[in-house]
């Protein structure tokens, strides 16, 4: 009977900590998937007119690596993912270049307040808290 106690226990416990990293791993595949492209800053969809060098896009990696372009400089930095989407971006560093008429800086601005995020096939939805901040589609 103790035998019988002790493997449903185990049995139990793996089937629980299966379930957890299946989870846990859907959201990163889901992240690292695309090529992500801006298509909407602070509620308010891009004008494409905007960024004469293309819209701002970002990927990540599997090793918890950010990079892409803001629309004027490359960027790279790291991120942190959690099972409950929690995420955080940090450490981002860019080119210097000029690009006349692009705003960059508000685009840096909301990677740094990140604090969860949402992917799903077409689309990624990083936030504040529960404010959308940036939202990505896949690039095509």
């Amino acid at each position: 009977m103790k035998n019988l106690a002790v493997a449903l226990l185990l049995i139990t416990t793996t089937a629980f900590t299966s379930c957890r990293t299946t989870k846990a791993s859907m959201p990163a595949e889901l992240l690292t998937a695309s090529t992500w492209q801006l298509s909407e800053m602070n509620g308010k969809s891009i004008d494409a007119t905007g960024y004469s060098r293309g819209l701002p896009e970002v990927s990540f990696t599997t090793d918890n690596k950010v990079s892409g372009n803001s629309g004027c400089n490359g960027f790279s930095g790291s991120y942190n993912l959690n099972d409950t989407g929690g995420m955080n971006i940090s450490r981002v560093m860019a080119t210097k270049m000029y690009c006349d008429g692009v705003n960059e800086g508000d685009f840096f601005a909301a990677l740094e307040k990140v604090t969860m995020s949402k992917a799903e096939k077409d689309k990624l939805t990083l936030f504040t808290g529960t404010d959308e901040i940036l939202v990505f589609v896949p690039k095509k």
